[in-house]
């Protein structure tokens, strides 16, 4: 590649930068930090590893010097860009920090330091960690097909990369930062918000904690009931293939259905290729159900702004008429509900639940005024 600087200018950037973007190659930015380690066998050593997918340092069991035998390990610099030659290509990259301080690491992790303070390692980090990055890492690591790919370090450091003076770096590297911290308390956030809500749940449907009336007085009792009973007679979906998005007419598959939400979120968005018909398209108060496979139990309650859906064959619509769908909805959230799928599901082969064998999930039913509360 050439060793030529090429010039850019970014299309967004904070205005009290000015001037282009230099591309050169990835030595040109860092260079490589070596420190061998001289293995005494009596001696533990602390080991690190890197987790694929930008996730990561985690920590190996210690070893002796004598297990390591005449493996080549090195000491972990406290600040390095570091890189997992074997899984480079799935972004097994991280920057080290004071807390692997006095930690080693194999030949196959590669150490870089910023060059002549040409580089701020997070930016360099978050570089390697989009599509481009990714894109180049793979360049960089030729090889067989599946997961038979090693790094060159030649190809690694011919590699060409678009990067700001090294203030612009930081400035950017800071500010992404921040969005990142921001993201991680939100997700803090909505776990604890939905271990609450599990723990809520399970006492409502439980019926340890109660509703009351508007005046005060209890609720009747509530009354066991069969899922097939408060339901017309539940249906399979279309037995179609899925083709791309005709503009109108949305197919739902187990697959659409999203394991935590139980929103559909389709990646892509597809129809069917046969079968369109109001028989198989969905309405207020239907909940389908997943009736094979690894997801069988996974629900779904139709929205009316999910537009026109039509449900696919390995799920079962039920149209809930004598109940409030989504109190229903709410019950195939439960642990009770989870165990029950997981005890019918049984089967020589896969997993599976027809129609008849749901229609018989029973449970305890308030009244329609509590149900709604």
């Amino acid at each position: 590649m050439s060793k030529k600087l090429k010039t850019n200018v970014p299309l967004l950037r904070f205005p009290e930068f000015q001037g282009n973007w230099k591309t050169a190659r990835v030595d040109h930015f860092l260079v490589r930090h070596v420190n061998p380690v001289r293995v005494e066998p009596e001696t533990i050593y602390k080991q690190i590893g890197i987790r694929s997918h930008g996730k990561g340092i985690f920590y190996k069991q210690p070893v002796t010097g004598e297990a390591l035998g005449n493996k080549r390990v090195y000491w972990v610099h406290p600040e390095a860009f570091t890189v997992n030659i074997v899984f480079a290509w799935e972004q097994a990259i991280a920057l080290t920090s004071s807390d692997e301080k006095g930690y080693i690491a194999s030949h196959r992790f590669l150490m870089f330091l910023p060059k002549e303070d040409r580089a701020d390692l997070k930016f360099v980090l978050l570089f390697f960690l989009r599509n481009r990055g990714k894109y180049l890492l793979e360049l960089a690591s030729p090889g067989g097909a599946g997961r038979n790919k090693t790094l060159g370090q030649d190809n690694f450091a011919e590699l060409e990369i678009t990067f700001p003076k090294k203030e612009e770096q930081e400035k950017i590297a800071s500010f992404l930062g921040a969005v990142d911290t921001r993201l991680n308390q939100l997700r803090r956030k909505r776990e604890h918000l939905q271990t609450y809500k599990r723990g809520v749940m399970q006492k409502l449907f439980s019926q340890q904690i109660r509703f009351t009336q508007a005046d005060g007085s209890p609720f009747p009792d509530w009354e066991k009931k069969k899922l097939g009973s408060i339901s017309e007679k539940p249906q399979y979906g279309l037995g179609a293939s899925a083709i791309k998005f005709d503009g109108k007419h949305k197919y739902i598959r187990i697959t659409d259905i999203d394991e935590n939400t139980h929103c559909f979120t389709p990646n892509p968005l597809t129809s069917p290729d046969s079968g369109i018909s109001p028989d198989y398209q969905l309405q207020d108060n239907d909940l389908v159900l997943a009736r094979t496979g690894a997801s069988v139990g996974k629900s779904y309650l139709y929205k009316k702004e999910d537009g026109e859906i039509y449900f696919a064959g390995y799920l079962i619509r039920f149209r809930i008429t004598k109940a409030d769908a989504k109190f229903v909805y709410y019950l195939t959230l439960t642990e009770k509900y989870n165990k029950w799928v997981f005890i019918n599901s049984m089967r020589s082969g896969q997993p599976g639940i027809n129609a008849e064998e749901y229609s018989n999930f029973s449970f305890f039913l308030p009244c329609k005024k509590e149900q709604k509360k």
